[in-house]
């Protein structure tokens, strides 16, 4: 059965890679099956067949992982080569090759073996004859599904389309699809006839219709296309697959009936037929019911058939043969994703083993050469074919890809690696000749095959370009086919030819110099023509230019170009590049500024020429409206480069941009607005590329800070010494269609965003201030005219950007005199008070005032206030253009909800009053609000521009004897300032500050800036914990208990509200820090001695001795000082210089001594300060605290230490993420034994902790030894690793001898078993034993505790040690199972002696006394409930919870109870660990471990509810792939702690076991009272299921039940008192039956027919025949299992008793007493004369051994899938010798079958996480190394570790579980993603590409 990791994947769980398969780990996953192949080289088909059929899957992301899991495995395949022996080497003819070099001539025929039926030839492949008649390959649709071929089995299938295949290309001649369908006529009997291929008869008359039968020749054609639609019909019946067999119907006997019944068991294929090995169905080739729980093993056709012809298997030709036979076929198929899994299969394949292909083993190595060059000739002939043919392109985001013709080039680019010289030209030839078309009689020009050709092209010139350099056709043939493809007239031809030659174009620089013209004038001439908006191939073009004029040669062409004819000027060339600055496409806008950048840098005589005034403003507005942060950069960096060329003559500089000047001052210093309340720019002071300006959109009204200057005049007049041209310049004509630059310009804040606006005003700031420096002064007044008056402008963010300007002119300026003309407005801007409003926020202004209207109007409708008596507000607002001294400010709103307020109120009647109270308060409430808010943005924005003064001060240096407003300014800025680009410029004048104020030798301001910024940068409490209210805990671990998390905040808006403040002074004030440490380098304490001792001397004083007095007192300063100072050195350790490490080195073994206080806080801040240190300077960090915090973990006498050693372990994995690999080893063993800490702190992060490490621990294997590591501590990493090792793979685990005498022979599994217990043992784990049932896990268990009661009685006679005293070991099972337990270990340990604490109360208290003194305790979960207080005070040895899942709901009394008892060892045995969901599996490891799996909370929303969601059929892709991820991750977690092998595994004596679904249909009496009761029930059931309360629940459930018990026999719903039961028992009386009639309980015939069946209960056929034995006992003995006790008696007495009366039977259900149990048991297992057994559920499906039976049949289902599983292993187990068949009888079409699939979802999750892996990572099958796509980057980091850009530390779960609150879900949640580009781009990279190929 195909495990359920490939279930998962082929439902599409990664649907479009929707959540993140990351590269990464599909990479890994590749990897990982790469490696079972190394390691197991006999597995090579087994992983194909596992892997191939993920190449025809739906998504994108599946297929290409499926291809890398291909590559894998094909490099670590042996290649293959009959001939190695030969003496001969195979690189002898390439060799060869390379020395004639020129000699080989392209004609030179190979030696002649004759072609293979079917295969093509390059020299003969027919191109006209393909294009004209081949069956064009589309994107797939049309006809999906081919009838025809889906009733062929897949042997038949492949040769019918190989068959066809020359049909389809259409060198047949004209290809007919019609006949297709005809082709198969279904004879009578329903047996194909085949016709031959393509409907052409083979000889030369042609019968009068193809395929035309005798009897249809004279239809008409109405009649002819009834007949073909009929037949189809035919064929679709015949063809479907999915036949569910319906047991249902009587048959002779189920012994040997060997015809179509053979399909409902699980045997998949028969034998001679080949499975279909590329269905994705796999699973539904059977029933699927009888598929989910199925383990047959018997005869069934081993997998590796499916890929591997017999030759094969001897080895006797190449492996790959028969895979690539069908890839070959596939890439043809009409599916596109076919075609693309095909293609990127045989890639993988060719590019390792293509040497090997067409070899036969037993020819000489000459033919063997010659059909390996034939064969890849047939393949390249076949690639060439798709390019041909392939019509399917993706339109995705801005250009066409055609993943089917890119991914066939990268095949050929495999293949052209092994093709001889002579191929690769015949190659050539053919693309050469589908790129021209002069040859191909075409009728109209096809872009789509000269599109194929030149991919085809470029990935020949990519991969063979040691050709190029030999050969001079080849090269020529290249440039002319890409010189004709830059002249398409189609655009996706354009840009792949212009890709083909810039891998090449050195080569063509070298080798073809004088191409070089024709090629440049092509390019320049190709942009010309980009008329279109949105031509995909601009980008492309432009990097082929930029790549070409890196060539000194091409600007040698080009300059003389220039110089023969002036329309070839540079002057006139790159302004061709200008309309495409602002193109929609981002990737172009890049691509123009790129290849600016590269003719600035074109050194010559008027190479230049171009640099004006025109494209400075033109970049000028780039910088101003690009969006995109790259392109933004890029854009500055031109612009640098422009202006600083130009500044070599500053006078050209400042003439050349002087007319510009105005215009871009008013557009960057243009105010920005709020949101819904934009200002747009003034868009005719943008200049487009022709010179002309953009007009306003209709009535919009731009506003302006000053009067508009009419548009300026074009650029100034060329200098003398200019070439004049005779042309003018005419830029290509752009039709813009779209405008991408519409939001920038209307300053739309929603749209755009508020950060990006600023952003924008920043960068325009940078480009302004830098030619402000390079212009000489004498013409700044035209700047400064702009900036002065902006600097009291009437708008806050014009004032800002001004201030920006002057600073980055300052910061440019090399003499800081030249900016001192601004001191004075800008001190002016920071030391007056600043104006009351700005107009940018007038808006927030009148919002005030329509709420204070509100409130007035309040008054006076509720408070009944005369309009007289109100004070009236102005209509105009403070900030409007026309408002005087009296408009309304924020001022007279402070006066209407204070004074006027309370006044009115006043004024009112009392009862007015009472009655208008609370309107008015609300009212007034409202005031308040939006007053706060409105004072709260005009404080930002004085924030900000008084930060940018004093930066803009800072930057000229000016440094006055009070610096009181420049520190002021600048500090509030980095303490408030949400936007970060803002922050951090005023972070970084800060640090400058501090610097100017050192250079000056002012050490007393700086000293005091420092210490406030180290002060505010430890504000946030979740960074840097508050001492005070800590002071007290010293026993606990802070991490579990942040104040955040613990606290309930009574006003949590205002909570959440400083929160982020304070998250903001940290992230400025560390910004600065930062910025110092980077400014000073390693003089940082000489310059800022205050930061030392900051840091110093709180450490010394506190943590140098014992802990003094004064830092544990929480009214002091001392101990917060201390906990700052950790913070303070954990903020800058990442930023501070090298040389600064020792310094932070001597200062760590003070931390580790406060890691070892008596205060948590402290242990808290010192672990998290560590865990920075060692991530930084790891090397000497990890060695520190490998040697002296490790040791201290295990402390037993300090709880402290332990506590401290184990949260910075914590902390430790948090920081430094895949850093820490190299050390998992050190860390997981101290790790591990605090998993039993008495401490329960400890205990819970130390299993958090754990489950992060041992996640990590099988990466770890591959990484070299970290340096720096002493003798010692290698040694013991080698220890630990023996140890780690033995915990991932049970094989590795060392063999136990029992030193008992245990009595029985252990199976060599069992030994294991018994071998990974003691490994338990020894390092204190417990874990789960979770065998298959039935495979003696009684029996492991009694040799692990009798073994280590043994060793502990040894060590105490030694030793006396009270650790060894003897301690009784007590098992819990079921209290069926009390007996079997006492039997086993009578038989197998007579030598423990063992009490049963079980019976009546009255019998237990006699048994109390010998608790103690014996050696094993066996008693039931409800005594252990009933008798908590007797068992708990015991400490016992081995806790033994048999069928632990009982504990699996963690509320249960039960539960609690077992949770309580103390143990050294505890063990959960259980087949089935998971029954209905995992979080039971969190229940039995709460037991084990608490805490392993975090905090229920944490459980439920990591594993619980992600793989819940994933089970609806309404789940998104997103859903289904996280639930796929939380599934993996689980299963990896508690992989170490879970054994389980499968029956079948280890049982290869076990015949198996056979599930058969035996469906029987509703009696008419059990329709009609269905019915009835659907009718009367529905609504009421329908509103109870949507209330979802407790009383609903039970009622929904009683129905259910209700249904249950009808779906058995009405007899169990009606009865007196039933609304009905009159009325039927009238209808019965009426028909002659009654109601216990076996007519109306069709399952009861059907049990009895099937007992029948089984040939149990037929009468003797005479008197005679009663004395042979044969007759006296029945061929077959049966369990019957029931779920009600019932229906059992009506088993028992209608079926058994009246119907086969000669059944004997035993019965055991909860009447019979638990003691006597295990005698019925044993009395059915020896006495071969009883029949059935009559059982339920409950009572007999644990633990019980009944091999007797071999057939077990339910009568009912459980909801729980495990209970029903454990049932049906009583009979099939060990001691079984006989083929267990197992029927379920189920009534169709009801609600047994809604169980039935609830049933298997249950059964997939279980399987999924806890499987036969849990035998160890050895056995790691490659299905689930498929993995491959379901393995989770994200869902195994650690549950604690943050994402270093979004989250921090501190935001994820905690180790208890407390969550932080998750964001409400986004109604865009549930859209997909739309296609990622991104995914081409990664798939189709031609580096990439080439890299692999070397590899």
């Amino acid at each position: 059965m195909l495990p359920v990791t490939l279930r998962w994947l082929s439902e599409g769980h990664c649907r479009g890679g929707q959540t993140g398969s990351t590269p990464l780990i599909r990479n890994t996953a590749a990897q990982q099956l790469a490696d079972v192949q190394k390691a197991h080289p006999e597995e090579l088909f087994n992983l194909l067949t596992r892997v191939v059929p993920y190449l025809r899957h739906k998504t994108w992301e599946t297929r290409t992982a499926a291809a890398k899991a291909l590559g894998g495995i094909c490099d670590n395949a042996e290649k293959y080569d009959p001939n190695a022996g030969d003496g001969s080497a195979k690189s002898e003819t390439k060799k060869e090759e390379q020395q004639n070099g020129f000699a080989i001539k392209k004609e030179e025929p190979v030696e002649e073996v004759p072609l293979a039926e079917g295969q093509l030839s390059l020299d003969t492949l027919d191109l006209p004859k393909i294009l004209k008649y081949g069956k064009e390959l589309l994107r797939g649709g049309g006809k999906e599904v081919d009838y025809v071929l889906a009733q062929m089995d897949p042997a038949q299938r492949l040769a019918h389309q190989k068959k066809t295949l020359m049909g389809r290309l259409g060198l047949l001649g004209e290809y007919l699809e019609e006949d297709m369908d005809l082709d198969y006529m279904v004879k009578p009997n329903g047996a194909p006839t085949p016709q031959t291929s393509n409907g052409h008869s083979n000889s030369d008359s042609k019968p009068s219709k193809p395929g035309a039968t005798p009897d249809e020749t004279g239809l008409s054609a109405r009649q002819l296309n009834q007949l073909k639609r009929k037949r189809k019909r035919e064929a679709q019946n015949a063809g479907s697959k999915n036949r569910l067999v319906d047991l249902s119907i009587r048959r002779s006997s189920t012994i040997g009936s060997s015809d179509a019944d053979t399909a409902m068991s699980d045997i998949a294929d028969d034998p001679n037929g080949v499975s279909d090995y590329f269905s994705m169905e796999r699973t539904e080739e059977v029933d699927e019911d009888s598929k989910v729980v199925s383990e047959f093993k018997g005869p069934v056709l081993p997998i590796k058939s499916e890929l591997q012809a017999d030759a094969e298997v001897e080895g006797g030709e190449w492996p790959f043969d028969r895979l690539c036979e069908l890839l070959m076929v596939d890439l043809f198929d009409p599916q596109w994703e076919t075609r693309h899994g095909a293609a990127m299969g045989l890639r993988e394949i060719i590019r390792v083993h293509g040497g090997g292909a067409g070899r036969v083993a037993g020819k000489p190595r000459s033919q063997n050469d010659a059909a390996n060059q034939r064969w890849l000739d047939d393949l390249a002939c076949r690639l060439c074919c798709v390019f041909m043919l392939d019509r399917f392109g993706d339109y995705v985001s801005d250009t066409v890809v055609a993943p089917i013709r890119e991914t066939v080039g990268q095949t050929l680019g495999a293949l052209l690696s092994h093709l001889p010289a002579s191929s690769v030209y015949s190659v050539h030839r053919v693309l050469y000749r589908m790129v021209m078309q002069t040859d191909l009689q075409l009728d109209k020009p096809g872009w789509a095959v000269c599109h194929g050709g030149m991919i085809g092209l470029r990935y020949l010139v990519a991969v063979r370009n040691d050709l190029l350099l030999k050969d001079s056709d080849l090269i020529d043939g290249v440039i002319q086919a890409v010189m004709k493809g830059l002249g398409d007239f189609d655009d996706d031809v354009r840009s792949v030819s212009a890709a083909t030659l810039i891998p090449i174009a050195k080569e063509f620089v070298n080798l073809r110099p004088e191409a070089l013209d024709g090629l440049i004038n092509i390019v320049w001439e190709c942009l010309s023509n980009l008329g279109d908006d949105l031509s995909a191939s601009t980008g492309q073009i432009m990097d082929l230019l930029a790549k070409l004029c890196s060539f000194p040669e091409v600007l040698e062409a080009m300059k003389k170009n220039a110089a023969r004819d002036s329309e070839q000027s540079f002057a006139l060339l790159v302004p061709r590049l200008y309309p495409f600055l602002r193109h929609t496409i981002t990737s172009v806008r890049s691509a123009v500024l790129r290849a600016l950048l590269t003719f600035v840098n074109i050194e010559g005589d008027h190479t230049r020429d171009w640099l004006n005034g025109k494209i400075l403003r033109l970049i000028f507005q780039n910088v101003l409206v690009e969006r995109n942060l790259d392109t933004l950069n890029l854009s500055l960096q031109v612009w640098k480069a422009l202006v600083s060329y130009l500044a070599k003559d500053p006078e050209d500089l400042a003439e050349q941009f002087s007319a510009h000047i105005d215009p871009l001052m008013q557009l960057t210093l243009h105010p920005i607005g709020v949101s819904r309340h934009p200002l747009p720019m003034n868009a005719t002071l943008f200049q487009k590329p022709s010179g002309s300006t953009y007009t306003m959109p209709s009535g919009v009204v731009p506003v302006t800070t000053r009067p508009v200057s009419p548009p300026s005049p074009a650029a100034p007049p060329p200098k003398k010494q200019r070439r004049k041209s005779t042309k003018i310049v005419e830029p290509a004509p752009t039709t813009s269609s779209h405008d991408v630059d519409g939001h920038m310009m209307q300053g739309d804040v929603d749209l755009v965003g508020m950060e990006i606006l600023i952003r924008s005003r920043i960068s325009a700031a940078r480009a302004m201030g830098l030619i402000m420096s390079l212009v000489p002064v004498h013409v700044l007044e035209a700047y400064d005219g702009s900036i002065i008056p902006a600097m009291t402008s009437a708008f806050s963010s014009t004032q800002l950007t001004a201030s920006m300007i002057i600073d980055e002119y300052a910061k440019n300026c090399v003499s800081k005199d030249q900016s001192r003309r601004f001191i004075e407005p800008l001190l002016k801007i920071i030391e007056s008070d600043r104006p009351a409003h700005y107009r940018d926020l007038v808006s927030y202004t009148q919002l005030v005032r329509a709420q204070c209207v509100q409130l007035l109007n309040t008054f006076r409708d509720q408070g009944k206030v005369s309009q007289h008596r109100l004070p009236t507000l102005a209509v105009v607002v403070q900030g409007e253009p026309e408002a005087g001294p009296d408009a309304f400010s924020i001022q007279t709103a402070d006066k209407v909800v204070g004074d006027d307020f309370d006044r009115l109120k006043k004024a009112m009647a009392a009862g007015q009053r009472l009655i208008a109270t609370q309107a008015l308060t609300e009212a007034r409430e409202g005031v308040v609000e939006v007053i706060e808010s409105a004072k709260l943005f005009k404080e930002q924005r004085d924030v900000r521009i008084k930060a940018a003064a004093a930066s803009a001060l800072v930057a000229m240096k000016f440094a006055p004897k009070k610096p009181t407003h420049i520190i002021k300014g600048m500090m509030d800025s980095a303490k408030k300032e949400d936007n970060v680009e803002l922050q951090q410029r005023s972070a970084g004048s800060i640090a400058r500050l501090v610097e100017l104020f050192a250079e000056t030798g002012r050490s007393g301001p700086a000293q005091k800036v420092v210490g406030n910024l180290a002060k505010f940068s430890c504000q946030e409490t979740s960074e840097t914990p508050e001492f005070s209210p800590n002071a007290a805990f010293k026993d606990n671990i802070q991490t579990l208990r942040k104040e955040e998390d613990r606290r309930d905040h009574p006003d949590a808006v205002k909570f959440a509200r400083e929160q982020k403040a304070a998250r903001i002074t940290r992230r400025g004030t560390k910004e600065a820090l930062d910025q110092l440490s980077g400014i000073f380098g390693a003089e940082l304490f000489q310059k800022v001695p205050t930061l030392r001792s900051i840091i110093e001397e709180p450490l010394h004083h506190s943590f140098a001795e014992e802990l003094p007095a004064d830092a544990q007192d929480p009214n002091q300063e001392v101990g917060q000082s201390a906990i700052d100072a950790m913070s303070i050195l954990r903020a800058l350790t990442p930023t501070m210089h090298k040389d600064l490490h020792p310094f932070i080195m001597q200062l760590l073994p003070l931390v580790v001594k406060a890691l070892h206080a008596e205060l948590s806080v402290f242990r808290y801040m010192a672990a998290k300060c560590l865990a920075t240190v060692c991530s930084v300077i790891t090397v000497e960090g990890m060695t520190m605290l490998v040697e002296k915090v490790l040791p201290s973990i295990s402390n037993p006498v300090d709880l402290n230490f332990r506590q401290g050693a184990i949260e910075a372990v914590y902390h430790l994995i948090s920081v430094m993420g895949d850093g820490i690999l190299p050390y998992v080893i050190f860390l997981i063993v101290p790790v591990l034994g605090r998993m039993s800490d008495s401490d329960n702190d400890v205990r819970l992060i130390a299993t958090t902790t754990f489950a992060t490490l041992v996640k990590l621990v099988p990466l770890e294997a591959g990484i070299p030894d970290p340096p720096g590591l002493s003798q010692e501590l290698l040694k013991g990493r080698d220890r630990e690793r023996t140890f780690i090792a033995q915990l991932l793979d049970p094989h590795k685990v060392e063999p136990f001898h029992i030193p008992v005498a245990i009595k029985a022979e252990l199976r060599s599994y069992q030994q294991e078993g018994v071998n990974w217990l003691n490994f338990l043992n020894k390092y204190h784990l417990h874990g789960i034993l979770c065998d298959d049932m039935g495979l003696g896990k009684t029996l492991q268990t009694l040799c692990i505790v009798a073994s280590d009661h043994h060793l502990r009685a040894e060590e105490f006679a030694k030793t006396q040690s009270p650790d060894a005293r003897r301690l009784p070991s007590l098992i819990v099972c079921p209290p069926t199972l009390s007996g079997h337990w006492q039997q086993e270990i009578n038989h197998y340990a007579p030598f423990l002696t063992c009490t049963a604490y079980v019976g009546p109360p009255v019998d237990r208290a006699r048994l109390r006394d010998k608790l103690g003194s014996t050696d094993i305790v066996i008693t039931s979960y409800d005594i252990c409930r009933n008798d908590a207080e007797v068992l708990t005070p015991f400490n016992w040895n081995y806790l033994v919870l048999d069928e632990g899942h009982l504990i699996k709901n963690p509320r249960a009394k039960v539960t609690i109870a077992v949770k309580r008892l103390l143990s050294n060892h505890r063990l959960i045995l259980s087949g089935t660990p998971i029954q209905n969901n995992v979080l039971e599996l969190w229940s039995l490891f709460d037991f084990l471990m608490p805490g392993f799996l975090g905090a229920e909370k944490v459980f439920l929303d990591r594993f619980a509810k992600p793989i819940a969601a994933s089970r609806f059929s309404k789940s998104s892709s997103k859903e289904q792939e996280a639930g796929a991820l939380a599934i993996e991750a689980l299963h990896k977690q508690v992989l170490p702690f879970l054994l389980r092998r499968l029956k079948e595994e280890v049982l290869d004596d076990l015949p198996p076991k056979i599930l058969q679904n035996y469906y029987c249909d509703l009696s008419d009496l059990q329709k009609k009272l269905f019915e009835d009761f659907t009718k009367k029930e529905g609504k009421t059931l329908a509103e109870k299921a949507s209330a979802g309360d407790k009383e609903a629940k039970q009622h929904i459930f009683q129905a259910l039940q209700y249904m249950r018990k009808l779906c058995n026999s009405p007899a169990l719903v009606m009865k007196e008192g039933h609304k009905q039961y009159v009325e039927t028992q009238r209808l019965l009386a009426k028909q002659g039956t009654s109601l216990s009639d076996p007519i109306h309980a069709p399952k009861l015939t059907a049990l009895r027919d099937l007992l029948v069946d089984c040939g149990i209960g037929i009468e003797p056929a005479s008197e005679n025949d009663l004395t042979t034995e044969a007759n006296f006992v029945s061929p077959h003995r049966a369990l019957i299992f029931c779920q009600m006790k019932e229906m059992l008696d009506m088993v028992q007495n209608d079926v058994l008793k009246k119907m086969l009366p000669s059944v004997q039977y035993l019965r055991m259900d909860g009447s019979v007493d638990a003691s006597k149990r295990q005698d019925i048991v044993n009395k059915f297992n020896s006495d071969p004369s009883y029949d059935c057994l009559l059982l339920t559920t409950s009572v007999g499906g644990l633990g019980l051994n009944l091999t007797g039976a071999d057939t077990v049949i339910f009568v009912e289902h459980d909801w729980n899938p495990q209970k029903d599983l454990q049932a049906m292993d009583r009979a099939h187990r060990i001691g079984q010798k006989k083929v267990v068949n197992v029927y379920r009888l189920i009534t169709r079409g009801t609600l047994e079958e809604k169980i039935m699939s609830l049933q298997r979802f249950k059964i997939d999750v279980a399987s999924t996480v806890v499987n036969q892996q849990n035998a160890g990572l050895g056995t790691m099958e490659t299905d689930q190394i498929l993995d491959l796509f379901n393995l989770g980057d994200t869902a195994d980091l650690p549950s604690l570790e943050g994402n270093k850009n979004e989250e921090r530390e501190e935001d994820m779960v905690d180790a208890t579980g407390e969550v932080r609150e998750k964001g409400k879900k986004g109604w865009l949640d549930d859209l997909g993603e739309l296609w990622d580009d991104k995914q081409y781009e990664e798939s189709f990279d031609l580096d990439g590409f080439l890299k692999s190929m070397q590899q």
